[in-house]
């Protein structure tokens, strides 16, 4: 399957570097880049259970086809308004993914960054989102994302975080410098 966006190692050209959003779009935890804003920080599950392959993953996780996937889809919020929409996606036969992503409105970023599990992280990939791109659950839009994969004995979990324009509210420009461009 054809990736309909394009991923890179480079933060996207919608992102000027050096500002906030750049800052949270490469920060190793996003909840707890989250968590350091002065806002109270919240995560609203939208979805958890059995899902079809999403474009967000191709060229990043194998899709055969007839593989069965498991999800679960959040939004990340400060002070009760949504600010990144996050889709977590495995195989459906993944038993310690499917275990950890049910978690209910805990972020999933405590687990995966506590120390506790022997898990490796591929590199950030960006890419600027088309206008309207749909996110499952959620009627707004985004305008970059991030993805990358985690291994954990054998089994790879998807994380994609999409950046939503609200964040832009919670996070003053350094020095004058732009900040995301709609």
């Amino acid at each position: 399957m054809d990736n309909p966006l394009l991923w890179r190692h480079r933060l996207p050209d919608n992102i000027s570097p050096g500002t906030p959003e750049a800052a949270f779009m490469q920060a190793q935890s996003l909840t707890a880049a989250l968590r350091g804003l002065n806002a109270v920080f919240s995560v609203h599950l939208l979805h958890l259970g059995n899902s079809g392959f999403d474009p967000l993953f191709s060229d990043g996780l194998i899709n055969s086809g007839t593989q069965n996937w498991f999800a679960r889809d959040v939004l990340l919020c400060l002070n009760g308004k949504p600010v990144v929409w996050a889709r977590s996606l495995c195989r459906q036969t993944s038993a310690n993914w499917r275990s950890l992503l049910d978690c209910g409105t805990r972020p999933l970023g405590e687990r995966l960054f506590d120390g506790s599990l022997p898990l490796t992280r591929s590199p950030f990939e960006y890419t600027a989102l088309p206008p309207r791109y749909p996110l499952a659950g959620f009627d707004g839009y985004a305008v970059a994302a991030r993805r990358s994969l985690f291994r954990w004995q054998g089994e790879t979990l998807g994380l994609a975080e999409c950046f939503l324009p609200a964040l832009q509210s919670f996070v003053q420009p350094a020095d004058g410098q732009d900040t995301i461009r709609l």
